[in-house]
């Protein structure tokens, strides 16, 4: 499957088959966002994968308020970003690019103003940061799946304290957004977009 079939093809899928997504599958997915672009290289997602059938019919409740859709899934991505470990490493980035003098001095001195920027930032707005990684890396799991016969949809409301409790996540692990995989029972139609006139500005 070419890449643009795969835009084409994918699809916001809430049924699925009563079939389970293997584990090797769920990896190939993985690394597909492991591949995924980020600001600095910092990577700042991490991943806990929900498979079991007690915890997926938990999350379809008031976890993610109330979208039963979700417990038919073969499993949940938990898609968190490590905020300390973002700001950790893009200041690493920071002396790599300065040690190797790899970008003109004036570039070099807009990313260290990025960066140091970044350190001071509320936590709100380092959320909004790793959120913007997290996304690209969501990204290109869904298109991957796409690409194997998997169906994908992306939930953006949830209960971070209860997903935080439930899964024993990490304290500095932010949940940005979960990701249910499966295999589909429906073949939904495309949703309109705006025309491309709307989207160019003049």
């Amino acid at each position: 499957m070419q890449v643009h079939e795969a835009i084409e093809k994918r699809r916001s899928i809430r049924k699925f088959a009563d079939d389970p997504v293997s584990r090797d599958e769920i990896m190939k997915l993985l690394e597909a966002a492991r591949l995924a672009p980020s600001a600095m290289n910092a990577q700042p997602w991490r991943f806990k994968i929900v498979d079991g059938r007690e915890d997926i019919q938990w999350l379809s409740g008031s976890p993610t308020r109330g979208q039963k859709w979700v417990a038919g899934a073969g499993a949940v991505l938990i898609c968190c970003a490590d905020i300390t470990r973002f700001l950790e490493d893009a200041r690493a980035a920071v002396r790599f690019l300065r040690d190797s003098a790899v970008l003109p001095p004036e570039m070099q001195a807009g990313v260290e103003d990025y960066v140091e920027k970044a350190q001071n930032a509320p936590t709100e707005v380092l959320r909004g940061a790793v959120g913007m990684n997290c996304s690209i890396a969501l990204t290109h799991i869904m298109l991957r799946a796409t690409e194997m016969d998997l169906g994908t949809c992306w939930i953006g409301m949830y209960d971070e304290e209860a997903l935080r409790q439930r899964f024993n996540l990490p304290q500095q692990a932010a949940v940005m957004a979960l990701l249910a995989v499966g295999r589909p029972a429906e073949s939904p139609e495309p949703r309109p977009r705006k025309a491309m006139e709307e989207i160019i500005l003049d």
